[in-house]
């Protein structure tokens, strides 16, 4: 009985995982777009570009202020992903409610990055990453989406 229950969370895990986020390529002058779906039925676009490889989808771990980018690479190649990121989605501040940087790990591993942009809406990072990578996660302190 455990196992099946066990088995089920973890099809249902899935499941939630493959709907909540996906891929879908778009002419936004930016790259591509993937869009982060939220648990009420509506999508933010999340604007990116990335040399070698795919980016599959997006997951935000509200609870950790982390947005979980799942890639797809084939490359011999090491990458780059510099990717839009909404404030509300994910942001880092200190105190006085100013900027502090975004912590990056590529499979778990900190990661080679910079901010190239932000304004008060978004925040620009561009992420390098191995050949072998499957997910980048992009740690902040705080979000705000519904």
């Amino acid at each position: 009985m455990v196992s099946v229950l066990l088995s089920s969370s973890l099809v249902s895990t899935t499941t939630f995982i493959h709907n909540a986020a996906y891929a879908q390529k778009s002419n936004t002058g930016f790259g591509d777009t993937t869009y982060l779906a939220l648990p009420n039925g509506k999508s933010i676009p999340i604007k990116y570009m990335i040399n070698t490889g795919k980016v599959l989808g997006v997951v935000l771990d509200k609870s950790r202020a982390t947005l979980n980018v799942i890639l797809s690479s084939t490359s011999s190649d090491n990458g780059n992903l510099t990717i839009q990121i909404p404030r509300n989605i994910v942001d880092n501040k200190k105190e006085g409610n100013a900027d502090a940087p975004f912590r990056v790990h590529v499979d778990g591993k900190d990661a080679t990055f910079k901010e190239t942009a932000n304004d008060k809406t978004t925040r620009t990072l561009s992420i390098q990453f191995n050949k072998d990578a499957k997910v980048i996660d992009i740690i902040g302190s705080t979000s705000t989406v519904q």
